[in-house]
């Protein structure tokens, strides 16, 4: 991303306003999925979870409203998002425990070595991570479409989507480790 096309300051933007209402989508989805409840709307609320994803990055780069809060919030509100979807679905038994157990630790380990080494700004997302992404919405989509009586054959191939997605996340995440490993040496010359 060219960093000149940047805003710095200009934090009230139609993206980052999606990204919001991404972040508050969590909530419902979350909750519905553990009581097993209201299965219908719980795959609604994901379906405009995981487009709210791409409507805003459109917007974004479309219309020029690429802003630093966005490229902070918009990887959080997808990891954020996918971790909990992830582990309402194990808790009610949806999907393999040892899945939503990669995608929690990966993220966790993510996360720590984000802060522990303290960049300046998460690293950009790479064309595998995109589509990693894509496969584990559409994995947690069929999944939650499958918990609908009409649709309960979507069950078995989103929980492959979603494992498949899952194998692939822990790839990305060690390329992530190793980009974010390169970023921390680049800012500490640079500082020195």
């Amino acid at each position: 991303m060219d960093t000149r096309a940047v805003r710095k300051h200009e934090w009230a933007t139609v993206p980052n306003a999606i990204t919001v209402i991404r972040f508050l989508l969590v909530i419902p989805i979350f909750g519905y999925l553990v009581a097993d409840t209201e299965p219908t709307l719980t795959a609604v609320l994901l379906l405009a979870f995981g487009l709210s994803d791409w409507i805003d990055g459109f917007i974004a780069r479309k219309f020029n409203q690429v802003s630093k809060l966005g490229i902070l919030l918009d990887p959080i509100a997808d990891r954020l998002g996918i971790v909990a979807i992830a582990v309402a679905l194990v808790i009610n038994g949806a999907i393999p425990l040892w899945v939503g157990l990669a995608i929690f630790i990966t993220d966790l380990i993510l996360l720590c070595t984000y802060f522990f080494l303290k960049l300046d700004a998460p690293p950009a997302s790479t064309w595998l991570g995109k589509i990693r992404t894509a496969i584990m919405m559409l994995g947690l989509a069929c999944v939650a479409f499958g918990r609908i009586p009409e649709f309960s054959m979507l069950s078995i191939p989103g929980v492959v989507i979603l494992a498949l997605g899952t194998v692939l996340h822990l790839f990305v995440g060690f390329g992530y480790l190793r980009i974010m490993k390169d970023t921390a040496v680049r800012q500490r010359d640079a500082s020195a």
